[in-house]
């Protein structure tokens, strides 16, 4: 039945939660009123004695001799409440104070009979009985009343009973709301958020959302699979466009430079050649940027500064003036071609606009990491250094059409990104350009991803 119940609706569910507490407050108002609340034990053991002190007092009352008197006192000691004959006199005495709480003051406030003298006294003067009642028979006669002890009242009573009922009529709905927000909504929408958030759209199940529990989160995860899917099939067609544009633009433009290199005219070679190559620089530009595999690489401790030494190296050789400042040695953990890459995008950059590029590694006290690219260059208008982040985007000033697709930055600015790193773009007084990565420490970046497993684990 509970599994009906939770395989339904959840309107149907919060519908049936809201009506319960109701119909637990109806019944237990039909229970309380037909609920007869006892009253404390004490209570009704001093009017069961109050009534049995009448009814001897009656007896004796109504006896003819003095035989019937003693039988009649005899059969109520035996059971239990102590009784003599004492003279009229004692109920004359003052009577005697008594405690909160005395039993004999509960069974004289039971004596409701307007005909019957009492008095509460430690003892009468005649008889042999302490701490007695002495109710008034005649102008001469009284008897004598030593009850029994008060028998202890219930720790627990009925009023105790009704009101723990009522109070858990108002709790259990409330308890009962929260375990089912808990268990049928929050939990369901964790495991969405988790399942998102691990989400690979190039590898694992096909139908990562759970498609169980109401109608309303089956729809949810469904539509959720279904859109994975869709995106799946969207990156399949992108790599085989990207496939067929490797194929179809790179094969005309090598025949086209095979074509140019065989022209007799030196002007309109060197042209077409220089414009065959910005093609080809476009091209691969924008292949790189759509692949998008750096995300991919795996993580792994290598010597910066040997990293960093190697891009300079590389455009220092094609006669580019590139010079390295920093740590001999430190060891880092990266993804070592993806960083190779922004940083090799940052030179390039850099010598596309200035004469000398300057790259600087400083490494901070707690391991935390920057890396400067600087140049000489023009610099870029701080109002645009947002916005040449962004893909294909290409500023109308000093460092513009002199090669590239505007794709640079917004590489390097994801590949930072993917370090769990930032980006700073800042101009240099009186001219020049600072590119700066900064990267956290290993043990941060080791934190992070222990966060992040812990954020996805089940």
């Amino acid at each position: 039945m509970l599994v009906r119940f939770f395989a339904g609706s959840i309107h149907r569910q919060i519908a049936l939660l809201a009506v319960m507490p109701v119909a637990l407050f109806a019944i237990l108002g039909i229970i309380s009123e037909h609920l007869t609340i006892k009253e404390p034990e004490s209570v009704s053991q001093a009017r069961s004695v109050a009534m049995r002190i009448e009814l001897v007092v009656d007896m004796i009352r109504s006896a003819e001799t003095a035989d019937q008197e003693a039988t009649i006192l005899g059969a109520v000691t035996r059971t239990g409440l102590q009784v003599e004959e004492v003279s009229a006199t004692e109920l004359q005495r003052a009577e005697q104070p008594t405690e909160m709480g005395d039993f004999r003051s509960e069974i004289k406030n039971n004596l409701s009979r307007p005909d019957v003298n009492v008095k509460l006294s430690a003892g009468t003067v005649a008889g042999h009985l302490q701490q007695v009642l002495v109710v008034g028979i005649d102008q001469d006669r009284a008897l004598a009343f030593a009850p029994p002890s008060a028998l202890p009242d219930s720790p627990i009573t009925d009023r105790e009973i009704s009101d723990f009922l009522a109070t858990m009529a108002m709790f259990v709905p409330v308890i009962l709301l929260s375990l089912y927000g808990s268990r049928m909504i929050a939990s369901p929408l964790q495991r969405f958020s988790q399942a998102a958030r691990d989400l690979d759209p190039d590898k694992g199940s096909e139908r990562p959302f759970e498609e169980t529990g109401p109608p309303e989160i089956r729809t949810l995860a469904k539509s959720l699979n279904d859109m994975r899917s869709r995106v799946r099939g969207m990156i399949e067609a992108r790599t085989r466009m990207l496939r067929a544009i490797s194929h179809d633009l790179r094969t005309p433009l090598t025949r086209l430079r095979l074509r140019a290199e065989r022209s007799n005219e030196p002007s309109l070679r060197n042209a077409l050649l220089a414009d065959i190559d910005a093609l080809t620089l476009m091209v691969e530009e924008t292949l790189v940027y759509l692949r998008k595999d750096t995300s991919k690489e795996i993580h792994l401790r290598v010597d910066l500064p040997s990293l960093i030494n190697t891009a300079c190296n590389d455009f220092a050789d094609m006669g580019y003036s590139v010079i390295y400042r920093g740590p001999d040695r430190f060891a880092y953990p990266c993804r070592p071609h993806a960083l190779k890459r922004a940083i090799a995008n940052l030179i390039d950059n850099g010598t596309k606009f200035a004469r000398h590029v300057n790259v600087e590694l400083h490494v901070k006290p707690d391991g935390a990491i920057s890396i400067g690219v600087s140049d000489d260059g023009p610099g870029i208008p701080p109002e645009f250094h947002t916005d040449v982040l962004e893909p294909f985007y290409k500023l109308d000033s000093a460092r513009n059409d002199r090669g590239g697709f505007g794709l640079g930055l917004s590489i390097v600015n994801d590949i930072v990104g993917s370090h769990f790193g930032t980006l700073r773009l800042e101009n240099v007084t009186p001219t020049g350009f600072i590119a700066e990565i900064n990267l956290p420490s290993a043990d941060s970046i080791e934190t992070i991803r222990q966060a992040e497993a812990a954020s996805v684990a089940p």
